[in-house]
């Protein structure tokens, strides 16, 4: 049974990726991040706060477009048109939630090129095809987290529980390129549990505290938590904690996916500026 520790995984690509930008820069390329923030929600406040920090870490400059919560459709949009046209930024993201806003619009706006999510259509047809360019943060931590420990991914079978825009779909979708075997199951699968026992690696990206229990895995799998909620002042995972009894490895919530999520946002960040400036042999 062995916890893999995702801060010490985030702290050492932090300082890998703190080399690449001292690189770029050495080149005369300055790599940037802007945030497109719309509202005052608490939990993106702070998120994005940590973002700005990581930056600084790394050596990437930091920007955030703040647009009021009664912000027009249209104005979000033509924020995100303003980030594609503006030479200064490298990259880009949209933070979500929106206070109202049509995400799926306001992402089909972001172009491929700046796209540091990879949530835009053409960043989602290219992983679809299994040809990704830029890979969504969540699903780029969770295989970078997998290939720490060396786990190999193709030939097993992979259940993906949750289906959400940012973390179910792209984990899905990148992990089948990887030639895994992937089922994508949701909080109302008929026999969820069926699917999961089955699987080699369980990763859980539902957002309900103690979701999965033990009674729903079998012996010796790799348990994968994404999800989280906040009950009563606590950050849960989806897995009850009673399942990393049986695991072989595991991720918790704290401490797992999300440092390593962080750490690869600004990964993207550098690979975007340097394709932008035909550089790409920095990693």
């Amino acid at each position: 049974m062995g916890k893999i520790d995702g801060r010490a995984l985030a702290d050492k690509a932090f300082e890998g990726l703190k080399g690449k930008a001292e690189a770029l820069k050495a080149r005369g390329v300055v790599p940037s991040l802007r945030v497109v923030m719309v509202g005052d929600d608490p939990g993106s406040l702070s998120y994005v706060a940590g973002k700005e920090r990581d930056c600084k870490k790394v050596g990437i400059a930091f920007s955030r477009l703040a647009l009021p919560k009664d912000s027009s459709q249209a104005r979000v949009e033509e924020a995100v048109e303003e980030c594609n046209e503006d030479p200064s930024v490298s990259a880009f993201i949209v933070q979500l939630p929106l206070s109202g806003q049509d995400p799926v619009a306001v992402l089909s706006k972001i172009r491929e090129e700046k796209d540091a999510d990879g949530l835009g259509p053409d960043s989602a047809l290219r992983l679809e095809a299994g040809r990704p360019r830029t890979v969504p943060c969540t699903a780029l931590a969770v295989w970078s987290i997998l290939r720490s420990e060396g786990i190999e991914l193709e030939g097993r079978e992979v259940c993906v529980i949750g289906r959400g825009l940012t973390s179910g779909r792209p984990i899905a979708s990148f992990l089948s390129s990887k030639n895994a075997t992937v089922t994508l199951a949701h909080s109302r699968t008929r026999d969820l549990e069926k699917y999961a026992k089955r699987a080699d690696i369980v990763i859980s990206c539902v957002g309900k505290g103690h979701f999965i229990k033990p009674s729903s895995l079998s012996s010796g799998q790799i348990l994968v938590d994404v999800g989280f909620s906040v009950e009563e002042g606590r950050l849960l995972g989806d897995f009850d904690p009673a399942c990393f009894e049986n695991a072989s490895f595991y991720t918790t919530v704290p401490g797992g996916v999300g440092p390593m999520t962080r750490a690869m946002l600004l990964s993207n960040v550098l690979n975007l500026s340097s394709l932008a400036n035909g550089q790409n042999d920095l990693s």
